[in-house]
């Protein structure tokens, strides 16, 4: 892991020269798509969507959680209908927030919840669940005959490194989308942010999201009896890939006017 920490620190001393405050309604200038909202209503529809979807990912993220230590027990256990209980808990969310939103907000956001929603699509939680319930010793599917993939955990610790690895990186993005909402807020108001270095890794304060992932899953290798799919490479690829779609969505959430 160190190169890739090595890699983040160099792009943290690159983003102090794009760390440079863009106005309401201009791009963000930067790794991230989308603009600085337009107006304060525009910005508090965007800040609150974007808790409603950390929660949401959170939400699907324990499910598969139950899932599998349901599977892992011989028991059964209703996926679909926690997941559907956590997309209708997000969608109030949604709705509460309405009013202050624009057509394009709403019509994005719904895009959004589709992405990680829709098990068809490659960017959803159900289809990349199968890369953290990766190990395929058991022989048995997670979700046979059902849109979750993934393998049942063989052991003990496997369980538990997987478990690990799900909740790691659901406060991954949710702290990515913190990332984007402080960014969003300190642009909108004037002032500078440096986004990738709360969002990576800041030399000074060691308080990255990255850099708090990656001492969890160091952990996680070191307690031992991860399966060779979450080895510290694989986590790491993990969180780049999570990085990458929430930078790439962020435009869903922050639309330009």
């Amino acid at each position: 892991m160190r190169g890739l920490r090595a890699v983040a620190v160099a792009a943290v001393c690159l983003s102090a020269s794009i760390a440079l405050a863009s106005g309401p309604g201009q791009p963000f200038d930067d790794d991230d798509a989308g603009c600085v909202p337009d107006t304060t209503e525009h910005r508090k529809c965007s800040e609150k969507l974007a808790k409603a979807f950390g929660r949401l990912i959170a939400a699907v993220t324990s499910c598969h959680d139950r899932q599998a230590r349901a599977a892992v027990s011989g028991l059964a256990f209703d996926e679909e209908a926690c997941e559907a209980s956590a997309q209708t808990r997000f969608e109030a969310s949604r709705d509460a927030v309405s009013p202050l939103c624009s057509a394009t907000q709403l019509a994005l956001a719904s895009d959004e919840e589709t992405e990680l929603l829709d098990s068809t699509n490659p960017g959803s939680l159900d289809a990349q669940n199968g890369d953290v319930y990766c190990d395929s010793t058991s022989g048995n599917a997670l979700d046979s005959g059902g849109d979750d993939t993934g393998w049942v955990p063989a052991t003990v610790d496997a369980l538990s490194c997987a478990r690990g690895v799900a909740k790691n990186l659901a406060k991954l993005a949710q702290a990515a989308l913190r990332c984007h909402t402080k960014m969003a807020y300190s642009f909108f108001t004037g002032r500078a942010f440096d986004e990738e270095a709360c969002e990576e890794f800041d030399p000074l304060t060691g308080r990255g999201a990255r850099d708090r992932y990656t001492i969890r899953a160091l952990k996680l290798i070191a307690h031992g009896g991860c399966p060779s799919c979450l080895d510290d490479i694989q986590q790491e690829a993990l969180a780049v890939r999570t990085i990458g779609q929430l930078d790439a969505d962020n435009a869903r959430l922050y639309p330009c006017p």
